[in-house]
């Protein structure tokens, strides 16, 4: 058998983004707790970004070498590969947590998210609302948004890379075309929800991680080399380091495509070198990778069961009260997405590898 593809280190990114963003959903819900919320890490909003840039460049880098050992990409099995892999735990989490939050209350708008299109949603935010009166399901499914943009970008992604003859233009050329499509929203003054909607719809990542898989699989080497550089490589942990303590930002058209540049050096960093300054291929963060899908769909609910075990007990001592909140959510977190890994994803992975055209261990894209 054909050995699969393995890139070392990226399931310690995944899990980096994975817990960046639950730590900052515990934040922003401590009033469950009947605590005042501490801020949102932009970690995480930024986690979202380095989610984005990974999944570009390995489903990139795979749709590549598929057209490049096939002489063209299957769609259909590209297709049903990413449906196995998303739609199982995606209207699995959707339902338990319609049915917990009393699906008779519901109205239409739930549609965005059967459709599996809720950034169209999100971006409207204020004049659509799931759940008049409860803002528990809203919250619940609020960051299904992310999944709606990568749903969205495997529909054309695999197109174009079968069709172009080669990518690199066109990936070189489209972050700087989104950007410059923002920035004529913006001077134009469109509407709030139209340019919330492209802020989200981080589409330009996605392809900057595609550029990477391009630029990978064939050898660039003069632009991997400057990557490589010791010194670029420091410079993006530290930029990394600034975004953990909130102090990044330069422009809001521009923050999430230099987040995508630093991710991807990073990404080559783990992959080119033998002995990388930070060295992501841990056992700790191989297994939070795997189950890093898992981590992501379920958090928004573990937080809020783990608020009604905490609050039914009388704690007085607030020092003891934030440590069990943080510690008890990210270990029923932890288990709950191990249980749903091994118990429930693994069987449509099984049924996956039927499609599967290029082996891979390291393709099994979570957000």
């Amino acid at each position: 058998m054909e050995k699969g593809l393995y890139f070392k280190g990226l399931n310690g990114i995944r899990a980096i983004a994975a817990l960046a963003v639950v730590i900052s959903h515990i934040n922003n819900r401590l009033d469950y707790f009947f605590l005042p919320k501490l801020p949102l890490l932009d970690l995480a909003n930024f986690g979202v970004t380095i989610f984005f840039t990974l999944s570009g460049f390995l489903i990139t880098y795979l749709l590549l070498e598929e057209k490049e050992k096939t002489g063209t990409i299957a769609l259909k099995k590209f297709y049903w590969r990413r449906i196995l892999r998303i739609w199982p735990l995606y209207f699995l989490y959707l339902i338990i947590v319609v049915v917990f939050n009393d699906p008779l209350q519901l109205n239409w708008s739930i549609l965005f998210f059967v459709f599996m299109i809720p950034n169209f949603r999100n971006s409207f935010k204020d004049t659509i609302n799931i759940y008049p009166g409860n803002h528990n399901l809203t919250y619940m499914i609020g960051h299904y948004w992310s999944l709606g943009v990568e749903e969205q970008f495997y529909l054309f992604w695999p197109v174009l890379v079968r069709k172009l003859k080669s990518i690199f233009v066109f990936a070189l050329l489209f972050p700087l075309f989104f950007i410059f499509f923002k920035l004529i929203l913006k001077i134009t003054h469109a509407p709030n929800g139209v340019i919330t909607f492209f802020h989200y719809t981080r589409l330009g990542c996605l392809v900057i991680g595609g550029l990477g898989a391009f630029l990978v699989k064939y050898n660039y080497n003069k632009i991997i080399t400057y990557f490589t550089n010791p010194l670029v490589e420091v410079f993006c942990w530290m930029f990394l380091l600034l975004i953990l303590f909130n102090q990044f930002h330069i422009a809001s058209l521009l923050d999430h495509e230099i987040v995508a540049v630093i991710t991807l050096g990073i990404i080559i960093n783990q992959i080119k070198k033998s002995n990388p300054i930070v060295n992501l291929e841990k056992q700790s963060f191989d297994f939070l990778g795997k189950i890093s899908f898992g981590l992501y769909v379920y958090n928004p609910l573990v937080i809020y069961i783990t608020s009604l075990l905490i609050n039914s007990i009388e704690i007085d001592n607030l020092v003891i009260k934030y440590v069990l909140i943080y510690a008890l959510s990210l270990a029923l977190l932890i288990l709950v997405a191990y249980c749903s890994y091994h118990f429930f994803e693994k069987r449509f992975l099984k049924l996956k590898n039927r499609y599967t055209v290029i082996q891979s261990h390291a393709s099994k894209i979570a957000v």
